[in-house]
C-alpha cells in the first residue's frame, strides 16, 4: 500500500472522503468520520470487560474475557458503516440495526484476530481523534474556567 501524503490526508479529512478497509477477505468502504460515529464507538467500547490485561497470564486473560468480547465485531462494523447509516436503518429504535448485526457477525466469523485488530486501528486512525481530543479538551477547559470564575465571584460577593 502506498503511503498517502499529508496533503492527501488533509484533503480527505476536509472533504470527508471515505476510505476502505479489507477485513475477512472482503473490502468495505468506510463511512466518513463523524462525531456521531466516534460517540457510538465509545459507547460500544465501554461494553468491553473492565479487567486489566495481565501480560504474564495472557492465555488465561484471553480465555476469561473472550466470552464478553463479541462487541469487538460491533465496534469494527460501526466504524465501517458509520452512525448515520446505522441509525437510519434501525427499526423505530426498538431493534438492533440489521446491517450492524450482519456485518459484526461476518467479521467475528470470517476475520482473523490480527486482521481485525489491524483494521480497527486503521479505521480509528482515520477518525480524526486528535481533533476530537483538542475540541473536547478546549471545551472542558472553558467549562472549568467558568466554574472557577463563578466560585470566585460567589466568594467575593459573599465576602464583600
Amino acid at each position: 500500500m502506498q503511503e498517502r501524503t499529508i496533503e492527501q490526508r488533509t484533503a480527505d479529512a476536509v472533504l470527508q472522503a471515505s476510505g476502505s478497509v479489507r477485513i475477512g477477505g472482503k473490502t468495505y468502504e468506510i463511512a466518513p468520520p463523524t462525531l456521531a460515529t466516534l460517540i457510538m464507538v465509545s459507547a460500544l467500547t465501554s461494553k468491553l470487560p473492565q479487567q486489566k490485561p495481565d501480560q504474564e497470564k495472557a492465555v488465561q486473560y484471553a480465555l476469561a474475557v473472550a466470552k464478553d468480547c463479541a462487541v469487538i465485531g460491533d465496534i469494527a462494523a460501526a466504524l465501517i458503516l458509520g452512525a448515520k447509516r446505522i441509525k437510519k436503518r434501525r427499526l423505530w429504535g426498538l431493534l438492533p440495526n440489521p446491517d450492524l448485526r450482519r456485518l459484526s457477525r461476518r467479521i467475528l466469523e470470517d476475520a482473523g484476530i490480527q486482521e481485525t485488530a489491524a483494521a480497527i486501528f486503521e479505521m480509528l486512525a482515520q477518525m480524526q481523534i486528535g481533533d476530537f481530543f483538542a475540541l473536547t479538551a478546549s471545551l472542558i477547559e472553558v467549562n472549568l474556567l467558568r466554574q472557577t470564575r463563578e466560585a470566585v465571584e460567589t466568594t467575593t460577593a459573599s465576602g464583600a
